[in-house]
């Protein structure tokens, strides 16, 4: 009995080390997996960056108490941030950290290690590009339909991005000519909205058009479209063309008035002289000839002899007078 244990002993200690050399030993360490996501949130004093993962082993299952270290790089390679977090049941973890407005663009790396006893330790290097502030512009709608003579409104609204807090002017292009815009205001600072109001005048044709609202503050330009859909609008009379016509009317009236006049005043005298011519052909002695004369002179007192006719007719008679005597 003395002389066995020794032997048994042996024979433990062997069978143990061979456990402990086997690839397949059972007290050898898990392997786990990490996975992570950046997930960043525009706030009033910068990016808040949100770093959502999970640690499970080969067959996903959930590895939960696991420690989780993170550091933070700034493109530099200066470290911004250290934190520890921890798995729950499910093998979730999260941390946060923030990149103030003034930070410097670039990439920013984060390291993450998964610890936990019995497991292999996971790591992981995620990248976030981080660009310099920024501002977006959005319409409140993407149609604004207008008949012609009418006025329309919609909403700009620019939002900061990044901590972005300069003026931002507010135009209109690529629209139709008789198509006007009124922003209020001209310039806003973000994050802030303008109203637009948008006049189509009737001489617009009906139809479909793209407007672009452009936002300009330095270097920084966005642009947003909208479709601007222009219909007929309603028959109006049009009093300014009343009165025109009104007015060529009484003048084409007034003309016509005086030809008829003059056309009047002509025959009268044809007739007056025709009238003369028969009474003095009828009576042809000295008495009715100075009759003759004196209503030629009588005729062209009242306009209806004009002057060349007057001073033939009187030199005729006149001779016809000196015959007669």
């Amino acid at each position: 009995m003395v002389l066995r244990i020794p032997f048994v002993h042996g024979v433990l200690v062997i069978l143990l080390l061979l456990m402990l050399a086997s690839p397949g030993s059972v007290l050898a360490a898990k392997k786990m997996f990490l996975q992570a996501s950046f997930n960043p949130t525009q706030t009033e004093l910068g990016v808040s960056v949100l770093i959502l993962g999970r640690v499970f082993e080969a067959d996903n299952a959930s590895v939960s108490n696991a420690v989780i270290s993170v550091q933070v790089n700034n493109p530099q390679g200066t470290s911004i941030h250290v934190a520890i977090a921890y798995t729950n049941p499910h093998g979730v973890f999260q941390d946060n950290f923030l990149l103030a407005a003034d930070s410097p663009a670039g990439n920013y790396t984060a390291f993450l290690v998964a610890d936990k006893p019995g497991y292999d330790t996971a790591r992981i290097t995620l990248i976030y590009a981080y660009s310099t502030p920024d501002f977006s512009i959005d319409a409140s709608a993407d149609k604004l339909s207008l008949q012609q003579g009418q006025t329309g409104s919609l909403t700009v609204t620019i939002l900061s991005l990044r901590g972005f807090n300069h003026p931002v002017n507010l135009t209109a292009i690529d629209h139709p000519p008789g198509v006007t815009f009124q922003f209020d205001p001209t310039s806003v600072t973000p994050s802030g909205t303008s109203a637009v109001n948008v006049t189509v005048s009737g001489s617009v044709p009906a139809g479909n058009y793209t407007v672009t609202l452009l936002a300009v503050s330095g270097s920084l330009s966005h642009k947003a479209s909208f479709q601007l859909i222009v219909s007929a609008g309603p028959v109006r009379f049009d009093y300014t063309m009343l009165l025109v016509a009104a007015g060529s009317l009484l003048i084409i009236i007034a003309v016509l008035g005086l030809v008829l006049r003059s056309r009047g005043r002509h025959r009268r005298r044809e007739a007056a002289l025709e009238e003369l011519l028969k009474q003095a052909e009828t009576d042809t002695g000295y008495v009715a000839t100075a009759r003759v004369i004196a209503r030629l002179e009588e005729l062209r007192a009242m306009g209806k002899v004009d002057e060349e006719t007057y001073q033939h007719l009187k030199k005729e008679y006149e001779k016809r007078l000196e015959k007669s005597r």
